[in-house]
């Protein structure tokens, strides 16, 4: 037997219910169509940053539209690229899992390689860094997105560290992820692209990082 709600919603309830969820449906299309034109244009202009009223027409929408969800164009490329780093994260997670069958060692070198992919990818590198100067400031106040980043990264991580044996695998875990984060960072901003000794150089220090 399914229990009876004792105090079931009014038609009017369930009315403006529905009004919301639409109403919310609409914002966040709004707010990805302004994402996508952003990063399009972004991208497409290089070192040229695309001015709002560039996106509002990209995404077919309004400068009101645009105020009402960013303060400005700072806030924009800030979304952006908290977006790009949930989708590395879920990219990461991804490939872990189609290795689960690999060994430690190889899994978290895979999980570095997805991470760095970022800065070896030349299309990929020239994205990120159109996005990253594409603010007023040279680089927006981002920094909370870099520190969910590792911290998911790090969770991930913790696993293959715990079965290289380190002592403390989510600490472990979580050092690895800065690192590889920090040396994608210094690649994308110094405008190069690592080479393979770069990235194997990286990879044997983190994997003997994660033993400890």
């Amino acid at each position: 037997m399914t229990a009876t709600d004792p105090n079931p919603p009014t038609l009017a309830e369930r009315a403006v219910r529905r009004r919301m969820a639409a109403a919310e449906e609409g914002a966040r299309a709004e707010v990805d169509a302004l994402l996508d034109a952003g990063l399009r244009l972004m991208a497409e202009g290089g070192r040229r940053s695309p001015r709002v009223a560039d996106i509002v027409a990209s995404a077919g929408l309004s400068n009101d539209a645009f105020y009402r969800y960013f303060d400005g164009k700072d806030a924009l490329v800030e979304a952006i690229v908290e977006r790009g780093a949930r989708e590395l994260a879920a990219r990461v997670r991804q490939r872990l899992q189609r290795a689960a069958d690999a060994a430690p060692e190889e899994r978290l070198r895979t999980g570095v390689a997805a991470v760095v992919r970022q800065a070896t990818d030349p299309g990929l590198a020239a994205r990120i860094r159109a996005v990253l100067s594409a603010g007023v400031a040279p680089v927006p106040d981002a920094g909370h997105v870099m520190v969910v980043l590792v911290d998911d990264l790090g969770t991930l991580f913790a696993a293959p560290a715990r079965e290289l044996g380190a002592t403390d695998p989510e600490r472990a875990g979580r050092t690895v992820a800065g690192a590889a984060v920090a040396a994608l960072q210094h690649w994308l901003l110094a405008g190069r692209t690592p080479d393979e000794v770069d990235i194997e150089q990286l990879m044997r220090f983190l994997v003997a990082g994660a033993r400890v």
